[in-house]
Formats: structure tokens, C-alpha cells, sequence
């Protein structure tokens, strides 16, 4: 469903420049960046943390940044932030890599949103993580959970608060204090559909700096992405691979693994790379930013690689031809009793398996 900007909205969002990819050339094969609203230049691919299990995850970060990584990204619900936090302290301390050229970014869990719980959430975050202040926070979810209810696939139905105008605003509004006292960069959103994203912009006075949503092949998020360009807001992108190893309350019956697609297969055997390093590669060439997960060294060094992989102008255009606009993630935690998919989504980008 494609959606208009006001024309009040138009004006009080637009950019100078159309384009909301704008990057930093580096020289060599360094990590390119984005310029953030703020000034500040984040690196356009980065590690995920999602779903790295406790006893891998701080070997993965630690890897990473070894491998030349300056890009992490966590949350607390993924429930690895102390372990993340405890190889960031062994890389800075090691001279690996500097606090100060790490790009960190965490989430503001569901259950965390009432304004009075903000800061506290915030703070727990840095104090497992071993730092004085992240560069990106994000609204995990544009939903709230009662406070003290339990992790995502076992979230009893009466725990579910939903969305409101009123209550994003208020989580938003908190969040900015976290600027204000210097404990966060900047903040941003995740997760939001293009209504729930009208409505914020119409409701708060500082825009987010990033909108963090899934995106890969299959689901290629073209009108999310004119929104974001449109109100100068910075498109991210995750699960960039299809989330092949997601869970299986993550699952949808007969979703299609895009790491299978045929034509990527191709493309990849041509190319002489894996089917991973052409996904990674047809963003990363857009400038679009990216997060990637492994806890495999040698899979972290292939999808690093990927940002040296220049694919042709028609392989680029043949991947962009594969969009079916079928999202793979769906979020069912955080439904209501009783609440549809396109409820939740608002009709938004609900393609049936295929």
C-alpha cells in the first residue's frame, strides 16, 4: 500500500537532496558510510546479533572486529548483551579496535516503553555492554508489552498493550532526553509501517534518524524507502539474507528461502561467490546499510568480502526484478488476542507465501 506525504509533512521533512543514500568514499576496501542527520557517519554494513546464541556470540564479535568490523548491532531482548559486551571490553582493551570508531547501536525493548522506564532500560544496556554511551537506540517495535512480561514466543495474550498515536510519541519523547544527557547519539525506529511512521512524524518535533526494517530480495521495501528518503530519515536494512536460521514461531508454512532462489544461484556461480555475498553485495552496492549475522569466522570474512564484490548493472537489475514484496518476519509476539497480520501491519506488505 502506497501512501503520500502531506504536503505539510512534504515540506516540514524534505531534504535538500532527493537521495537518502549519500555515502563516504573510503579509500581501499574500508567500509563505507552513511551521514546521519547529526553529522555522524555510520558504517553501511554491520554484524547482527540477532539470534547468536550464549557461549558464540562474544566470539563473534570478537571476531569480527578482528576481521575488521566497526559495526555491531544489539538489543536487549536478544538476551547476549553482557557477552557482547564483555568482547567489546577485550577488543578495546586489546587495541583491536577504538570506542570511538565502533558504530554501536541497541533497541528499547516493548516492555521498557512507559516513559519512566526508559532511562533505566537505556542504562542497563550500557552497563552490559561495557560502554558510556551508544551511537544509535532504537524503538524496538512500534508495540508495547506490559512491564515484566516474558520474552517474545511466550508472551501471554493479556500482556499484549498494542499500539497507540499517544504511546509511540511518549516513547519517543523519552527517548530524546537519552540524547539530551549524552547517553545515546542519536535515536531512531524499527519495524514501523509507513502509517505508524506518518503518524510519528506528525506527532514529534525531532525525526528519527534511522528506520531499521527487514529487507532482502524477496522483500525489497521500495515505498518504505521513498518515506524514508522523502522525510531524510536513513533506511537500514536486516535479516538481508532472509533470516534462514530464524525460529520456527518465526516461521510462516511455505515461506520460500530466498538463500534457494535459482536466479541468485546464478548470478552467484558467475561471479564465482556465494549466494550470501551477492545478497550482501546488491545492497551494500546501493548504499543501502546493512546488518549481517554470523558466528562462523570464516562466514564473517565472506560477508565482509562481499563489499569488494562489484556486480554488473544487469545482475543488479535482475535481483531487483526478483521482488515478490513478501515479508518473511511477521512479528506474531506482538499481537493482540484476536489481531490479524494485516491489522498489525496496517494491510502493508502482506504477500501470501508463494
Amino acid at each position: 500500500m502506497a501512501l503520500r506525504l502531506t504536503k505539510k509533512l512534504s515540506q516540514r521533512w524534505a531534504l535538500g537532496s532527493a537521495n537518502c543514500f549519500r555515502h563516504h568514499h573510503c579509500e581501499g576496501s574500508a567500509i563505507k558510510t552513511v551521514t546521519l542527520k547529526n553529522g555522524d557517519k555510520m558504517p553501511t554494513l554491520g554484524l547482527g546479533t540477532w539470534l547468536a546464541k550464549p557461549g558464540e556470540v562474544g566470539t563473534s564479535v570478537t571476531d569480527a572486529l578482528a576481521l575488521g568490523y566497526n559495526h555491531v548491532d544489539c538489543a536487549h531482548v536478544y538476551r547476549n548483551e553482557d557477552e557482547v559486551g564483555a568482547a567489546l571490553e577485550k577488543s578495546f582493551s586489546s587495541g583491536v579496535i577504538k570506542r570511538e570508531d565502533l558504530w554501536l547501536t541497541s533497541k528499547l525493548w516493548c516492555a521498557d516503553f512507559a516513559p519512566e522506564d526508559v532511562l533505566a532500560a537505556c542504562e542497563r544496556t550500557l552497563s552490559d555492554l561495557r560502554v558510556s554511551y551508544l551511537d544509535l537506540y532504537l524503538m524496538h517495535w512500534p508495540i508495547r508489552i506490559r512491564k515484566g512480561a516474558a520474552e517474545p514466543g511466550d508472551i501471554a495474550a493479556s500482556d499484549q498493550l498494542g499500539y497507540t498515536r499517544d504511546m509511540a510519541s511518549e516513547t519517543w519523547r523519552a527517548m530524546e532526553q537519552l540524547v539530551e544527557r549524552g547517553l545515546v547519539r542519536s535515536i531512531g525506529i524499527s519495524n514501523f509501517t509507513q502509517r505508524k511512521l506518518f503518524n510519528l512524524l506528525e506527532d514529534i518535533k525531532s525525526k528519527p534518524s534511522v528506520h531499521q526494517v527487514e529487507c532482502h530480495p524477496y522483500f525489497q521495501q521500495t515505498e518504505m524507502k521513498k518515506l524514508c528518503s522523502q522525510t531524510g530519515i536513513q533506511f537500514q536494512s536486516y535479516s538481508p539474507l532472509g533470516a534462514p536460521d530464524r525460529p520456527p514461531r518465526n516461521r510462516e508454512a511455505g515461506a520460500p528461502l530466498v538463500m534457494e532462489d535459482p536466479t541468485l544461484k546464478d548470478i552467484a556461480a558467475k561471479n564465482n561467490c556465494s549466494v550470501a555475498q551477492i545478497a550482501i553485495a546488491w545492497q551494500y552496492q546501493q548504499g543501502i546499510p546493512l546488518l549481517v549475522k554470523s558466528v562462523h569466522r570464516n562466514r564473517l570474512e565472506q560477508n565482509l568480502a562481499a563489499k569488494d564484490i562489484h556486480l554488473s548493472a544487469d545482475n543488479m537489475a535482475t535481483i531487483t526484478r526478483l521482488d515478490r514484496n513478501q515479508r518473511l518476519l511477521f512479528g506474531r509476539f506482538g499481537y493482540k488476542a484476536g489481531q490479524t497480520v494485516e491489522d498489525f501491519w496496517d494491510g502493508e506488505n502482506i504477500t501470501p507465501n508463494m
